[in-house]
């Protein structure tokens, strides 16, 4: 069986509906540090919504890709689903998930824009200066407060940048097919269908390390988690019909 139809543009898709998320980020984090350099001066509200908005871009499309991967897996198959069940399980698992991703996400962003701003106040201020004295310094000095804004800017312009928006993408396109056909192939085992879950890669010439001996093997033989095995991992699970040992 074929991957879920146009993986690629799905996951052009997301990067782009992550990536302008994150430049409206970016701009609301630095009208907040321009006036204060420090994560201290970011109030927990600003990362409330931040996750809201997240949950209102993760959700609706992982529930969208669940939803193609079950109509992908049952396409041509000799036995039906309650469609219901699978929609109600791909609304609930796209909930709860895109909760937990995007408090994930919202996570590391702080982490690594504590760590910029950091870096950046080392960078320009070696004086042990208070923020504060740092404010005053550059509101005495507007070439000084350029520089320095640039650089914050720069360095979280790496936590914000398109490549982490391509990452996530890649990552929760695969994430989100896998989910599709387990959730599927558990309401065909309710009905009585065996069936295990297979290890496909893209079988390409940059197919990982970790995923390339996972090609084509049934779980539990090199591998157990239908999830993605790494960050841009880009393999799918497919499920084939257990076949019962010949009789003698």
């Amino acid at each position: 069986m074929a991957d879920i139809p146009n993986r690629e543009a799905l996951e052009a898709e997301l990067a782009k509906l992550i990536g302008k998320y994150n430049r409206k980020e970016l701009s609301a984090l630095m009208e907040i540090l321009i006036l204060s350099p420090s994560i201290a001066s970011v109030p927990p509200e600003f990362w409330k919504q931040s996750a809201q908005s997240l949950v209102s871009i993760l959700m609706p499309f992982s529930e969208a890709v669940f939803m193609a991967s079950a109509e992908n897996m049952l396409t041509g198959f000799p036995v039906g689903v309650d469609w219901a069940l699978i929609n109600q399980s791909a609304a609930d698992w796209a909930r709860s998930y895109s909760t937990l991703l995007a408090g994930q996400i919202n996570s590391t962003s702080r982490s690594a824009v504590a760590k910029g701003i950091n870096n950046a106040v080392a960078a320009f201020f070696e004086e042990g200066l208070t923020i504060d004295e740092m404010v005053a310094r550059m509101e005495a000095d507007p070439e000084l407060a350029k520089l320095f804004t640039k650089d914050v800017r720069d360095r979280l312009g790496r936590v914000f940048g398109p490549h982490r928006a391509e990452m996530i993408a890649q990552t929760e396109v695969t994430r989100a097919q896998m989910q599709g056909e387990v959730a599927t192939a558990d309401e065909l085992r309710r009905q009585g269908v065996d069936m295990v879950a297979v290890w496909y890669t893209s079988n390409d010439e940059i197919v990982c390390p970790i995923c390339g001996p996972r090609h084509e093997k049934k779980q539990g033989d090199g591998w157990f988690v239908a999830e993605p095995a790494h960050p841009r991992c880009r393999c799918r699970i497919e499920h084939e019909f257990v076949k019962e040992p010949a009789r003698g």
